[in-house]
């Protein structure tokens, strides 16, 4: 029996050695077989490898069955539960239970002057949280992991600490500020009560060495791919080998380099213990590569020095004759040699050789399109690659995970499509941008789960303030939606009722009181509720007020259901603040959070198994706890934190090797030979990770041979990567910024590996192996053939390429009009009035509604969720709106004001009282106007009918007082444009319907500048009733004729501009130019040019000069010509 390694410097040697072993039947052929693997990415690999070996080596199909694969971690952790002391110390001094016992120790000492400096960082002013403070349990956390990290690296100091001696990693005293470390530690061994790891082993082991112990283990292990391994591991190693044979399958780089390491260990003594500083093996790698990036590997080799093993290295690989630029560098790190100047193959100095890609590129978005694009090139080049030939490996899977998606499963295709032509403007070959299918092995539960994101959405609910944003947020998720049974639309619904509701923020007023905001009940979920429910059961009124609280209008029929739903949805949240809202045992918050995303979250029917892997995952993050243990309370943001750790990438072996590209971080598929392998992201800011120094770890001052370095695994995981590239690597990187072109370095190791090549191709043709590629995907270099290194054109993209010939034979001159047919099946035969005002008022946007189908949304304002202090202009000229309809129909203005009060449409008590007075005083002033001008609302009636125009219907309804024959609209508005064209269009309207009346229109309301009234009169025809209707019907047919015109091609008729136009050309042109440009471009608040419909149809009339030359002026006067001369205006 015995530590048997074996060494490989590629993966193929170590599986055919592990292969020959595992055809060799033990001597219980139903034993099962034992091979630890370090990832599930790794493990995959292998499975599929030794069915294909054993296959080959049986002439049949192959199986692999009867197999197990744990984590050498995993493996050790089952070895040590065999013996009862170490399985009590596992339980107690690792993982949550450890976190527990610092967290009631800390509690308990965290007042004692020894423990000033974690007290300050515990109670840190800027460490305040919602409802709680999670710096304990992230001091406690951190401590935690120190105390699992000494017990793995430096035993000997905790066995000193034990004995009451405060000595550091190296022997020596503590220093005074590190001192509470080793005070601590006695603390929670005391209150543990059980030996750590490091005061039983190496002495528990012996039941492991002696064999007399049942592990549950067969007579041969496996370990394979090891690049690191903390000293604990390996002693355990070391004691199974005792009694069974253990075989440790090791990747290295360089055997040359191995065997120059192992002559010097054994001739030197040097053993794992010595200092990192003082290793003489640091100056034996020769190759740049191996001495930056090979430090685990070689420090593991010095690690096993000290065990009792026997080596067995595999013989060197030698390079093929017909050598590429890749295999050549493989080579060199392989015999550890120097890179030789000018050895480089000849097609690495022609751009021949692809089998090394380096592309710098604007921005992580064209990193991933280029990618795509350089891996349909290697798939076009070469036959008998496939897509499981390539893997995806980055740093920052976060960030690409979405990008790879949209940017390679977004297209829909059939097979590679090859750029086909010589000369730009040319391509043959299939149309359709082929569909990449990847499989993104290792993504966060948090990611691929909804509920587990829920999970912590329901936590950072209970410590909320409410805000209305939050729960339209909320409303709007589809697990949610998904539980109560409503639909997008309903969602809309539901934030609608909010919006009216004038809910801000505060379940009421004692919820508000946790925030020190009073006890105020205005604006609270209570009161939004009350207005909402009671609005079921009233009528509208604007002056009815139940209660203290006014219902709300237009509640009633199908508007009761999102009322219903969002009561139901408030009352479920007061359940879930009172399961979550305040702090719990560590061990209660588990099934508390399930409870509460269940009161409120639902998967889809055919994925119930997100409910699994979420109540998994609380049973692992928050696991029961024995009669007598420690279960410290933790604060709702304490248990968000726990929460936090669900974000980090966990990789499933049934994702990886599928068939389709992999995409994955650099830990999975770490030495898994690929014929590509693209590194994606490898920017100066995404890798290596950062090293910098913990503060509080004592073992950063102290590092020995073997110790754990971020920086440096890394390192060793992208040398992985390249040694396991088989015919191309392709590294990405954003080497300039989108915004302001400025350049970015590659990630230091990639600087490395680039110098390298340097060295091998020569200063001169280095620039071979770098492709700079444009900003934008359309840019014409990317479609010239020859134009980025490659012998055709480099996109593949047909849309781009399309869009690329755009920009190409781009002219100066104002892009061709959009022109849609008229459709046949008779649209235009039949117009609403409502279409007809909406074109008129605005023809861009009721273009984009009736021929596109979509809107364009204007920018909003932002929803403001506090507690209004104040009446803003918006806010006084909507109180001024809903003043005016009451006044007007005979209600007093207190009435009024108490109904804008109990609707909570008003800032609380005197607060916005001076915009309040204004807002009175406008509305009376309107009303007084409105009524000397004989405005009676009691009069109006609707007339509803249809007009036939130029063989066009138009139907429509009007509201209109007929014993005064006149449209009234009062609006507390600034009269503008649109105003004039809606009273025109309506008065039009009834004349050509019932032209028995002198129909006219009377608009009142408030100047442009200043604050006195405006009235405007349109009308009435002249003449008799026939002529009346004459002229009303031609007047509607030029309107009619305009209307078809404008939605069957774009027209610029700006409304505004086109008023202040039209109204000045009789007079001069320079001054209606004035008029009309202060409109267009110019005004304070919204210029129309900057109209989003507007941009969009006409982005080459930004200008007043642009539109002047374009059809606008003659639509203006077809527009405004008839309606001016009935205009009768004048100051109030």
């Amino acid at each position: 029996m015995a530590l048997l390694i074996h060494v490989g410097s590629h993966p193929d040697q170590l599986v055919g050695r592990l292969c020959e072993m595992l055809a060799s039947p033990p001597a219980d052929p139903f034993a099962q077989e034992v091979v630890a693997v370090p990832t599930r990415g790794i493990e995959r690999w292998l499975t599929q490898r030794i069915a294909a070996e054993l296959a080959d080596r049986t002439s049949g199909d192959g199986v692999c069955a009867n197999v197990e694969f744990p984590s050498p971690r995993r493996l050790v952790r089952e070895v040590l539960r065999a013996v009862p002391d170490l399985a009590s110390a596992l339980d107690a001094w690792e993982g949550p239970a450890l976190t527990r016992t610092v967290v009631s120790v800390v509690d308990d000492h965290v007042g004692e002057p020894w423990m000033w400096l974690l007290a300050r960082f515990i109670d840190a002013p800027n460490a305040v949280e919602s409802l709680g403070n999670s710096q304990r349990l992230r001091a406690a956390r951190k401590i935690a992991g120190l105390f699992t990290r000494y017990a793995r690296r430096r035993p000997e100091m905790v066995r000193a600490w034990m004995e009451g001696d405060d000595v550091g990693p190296d022997g020596g005293a503590l220093a005074g500020a590190d001192v509470w470390q080793a005070h601590l530690w006695r603390l929670v061994r005391a209150r543990i009560g059980t030996p750590s790891l490091a005061e039983l082993i190496p002495s528990a082991l012996e039941p492991i060495r002696s064999g007399g112990l049942d592990l549950g283990l067969p007579e041969r292990l496996f370990v394979y791919g090891l690049t690191s391994a903390d000293p604990m591991d390996v002693e355990v190693f070391e004691a199974l080998a005792a009694a069974r044979d253990v075989h440790l399958h090791l990747l290295h780089p360089s055997p040359v380099l191995w065997r120059d390491t192992a002559v010097l260990a054994g001739r030197d003594g040097i053993r794992a213990g010595s200092g990192r500083a003082c290793d003489p093996t640091a100056h034996l790698p020769r190759h740049p590569l191996l001495r930056s990036w090979a430090q685990d590997s070689r420090e593991l080799q010095l690690v096993l020095a000290s065990r009792d093993h026997t080596s067995q290295p595999s013989a060197d690989v030698s390079g093929n004759a017909d050598t590429t630029l890749l295999e050549l560098l493989q080579q060199d790190i392989r015999s550890n040699a120097l890179p030789a100047a000018g050895a480089a193959p000849a097609g690495a100095l022609d751009g021949g050789d692809r089998s090394v890609q380096i592309h710098v590129c604007y921005g992580a978005r064209r990193q991933v399109e280029v990618l795509r694009d350089a891996i349909l090139h290697v798939l076009a080049a070469d036959a008998t690659l496939e897509p499981r030939d390539v893997a995806i490996m980055t740093p920052d899977l976060a960030t690409f995970a979405p990008l790879l998606e949209a940017v390679f499963l977004g297209a829909a295709g059939g097979g590679v499509a090859r750029p086909g032509a010589d000369t730009f403007g040319e391509r043959t070959g299939d149309d359709a941008l082929p569909d990449l299918r990847l499989r993104i092995a290792d993504r966060a539960p948090a990611t691929t789960n909804p509920l587990v994101r829920f999970a912590a959405t329901v936590l950072d609910l209970a410590c909320s303030r409410l805000e209305a944003g939050t729960i339209r947020e909320l409303v709007a998720m589809p697990v949610v939606r998904r539980l109560f049974g409503f639909d997008e639309e309903t969602a809309d619904a539901i934030a609608a009722v909010i919006e009216d509701t004038n809910v801000r923020w505060g379940l009421d007023g004692g919820h508000r009181a946790l925030w020190n905001a009073g006890t105020l009940a205005d604006h609270t979920w209570r009161r939004g509720l009350d207005r909402a429910l009671s609005g079921v059961f009233y009528a509208d009124s604007s002056v009815r007020v139940v209660g203290t609280v006014a219902p709300l209008d237009g509640a009633e029929g199908q508007e009761a259901l999102p009322i219903g739903l969002l009561a139901q949805i408030i009352d479920r949240i007061v359940t879930v603040r009172e399961l979550l809202g305040a702090p719990r045992p560590h061990s209660e918050w588990g099934p508390a959070i399930g409870a509460a995303v269940r009161l409120l979250a639902a998967p889809a029917w055919d994925d119930q198994w997100q409910w699994g892997q979420l109540e998994r995952l609380l049973e692992g993050s928050f696991p029961g706890v024995e009669a007598g243990k420690d279960d410290p309370l933790l604060d709702p943001a304490e248990a968000r934190l726990v929460v936090d750790d669900w974000s980090r990438e966990v990789p499933s072996p049934l994702h990886f090797r599928t068939g389709d590209i992999t995409v994955c971080t650099l830990v999975p598929m770490r030495s898994v030979p690929y014929r590509v392998v693209c590194l994606l992201g490898m920017d100066d800011r995404r890798f290596p990770r950062n090293s910098r120094a913990d503060g509080d770890d004592l073992l950063v001052d102290n590092e020995i041979i073997g110790d754990s370095d971020r920086g440096a695994e890394d390192r060793q995981l992208l040398l992985d990567a390249v040694m396991a590239a088989g015919d191309h690597l392709i590294v990405t990187y954003s080497g300039r910024d989108e915004l302001t072109n400025a350049e970015y370095p590659p990630a230091v190791p990639i600087a490395e590996l680039t110098d390298v090549l340097s060295g091998m191709v020569g200063d001169a043709d280095v620039e071979s192996l770098w492709t700079h590629h444009p900003l934008q995907p359309f840019s014409e270099i990317n479609f010239v053939s020859g134009g980025l290194g490659v012998p055709g054109p480099w996109g593949f993209d047909p849309m781009q390429f399309r869009g690329s010939l755009a920009v190409q034979h781009r002219t100066g001159t104002d892009a061709p009009r959009l022109l849609l047919p008229v459709p046949e099946d008779g649209v235009f035969s039949e117009i609403r009035l409502e279409d007809l005002r909406r074109f008129i008022e605005h023809p861009a946007r009721e273009f984009i509604r009736a021929r596109l189908g979509f809107v364009i949304p204007r920018p909003g304002e932002i929803p403001d969720d506090t507690v209004p202090t104040d009446l803003g202009p918006l806010e006084e000229w909507k109180v001024t709106n809903r003043f005016l309809p009451g006044l007007l129909a005979g209600h007093q203005i207190e009435s009024l004001e108490a109904h804008e009060r109990a609707g909570d449409n008003l800032p609380p008590g005197d607060l916005g009282r001076a915009g309040l007075d204004r807002a009175r005083q406008r509305a009376f002033e309107l009303w007084t106007a409105a009524t000397e001008a004989g405005y009676d609302p009691e009069r109006h009636r609707q007339f509803a009918g249809a007009v036939r125009v130029g063989g066009r219907t138009i139907e429509g309804l009007v509201t209109a007082d007929p014993d005064a024959s006149r449209v009234d609209m009062v609006t507390p508005s600034r009269l503008k444009g649109k105003q004039r064209l809606r009273a025109f269009l309506q008065m039009l309207f009834l004349s050509a319907l019932d032209p028995h009346r002198p129909w006219q229109a009377l608009l009142l309301g408030r100047h442009l500048r200043g604050n006195k009234l405006r009235s405007v009169r349109l009308g009435p025809i002249r003449g008799d009733a026939e002529r009346r209707r004459q002229q009303a019907e031609r007047m509607l047919a030029g309107l009619v004729d305009l209307y078809v015109e404008g939605l069957t091609t774009p027209i610029p008729l700006p409304c505004e501009t086109s008023f202040g136009w039209q109204r000045k050309i009789g007079h001069r042109r320079d001054v209606a130019r004035k008029v009309a440009e202060q409109a267009w471009e110019k005004d304070r608040f919204s210029p129309e040019a900057k109209d989003p419909s507007n941009e969009f149809l006409f982005p080459a009339l930004g200008t007043m000069s642009a539109l002047e030359r374009s059809s606008f002026a003659e639509n203006a006067e077809r527009l405004w010509g008839p309606i001016l001369p009935l205009l009768v205006e004048k100051t109030v």
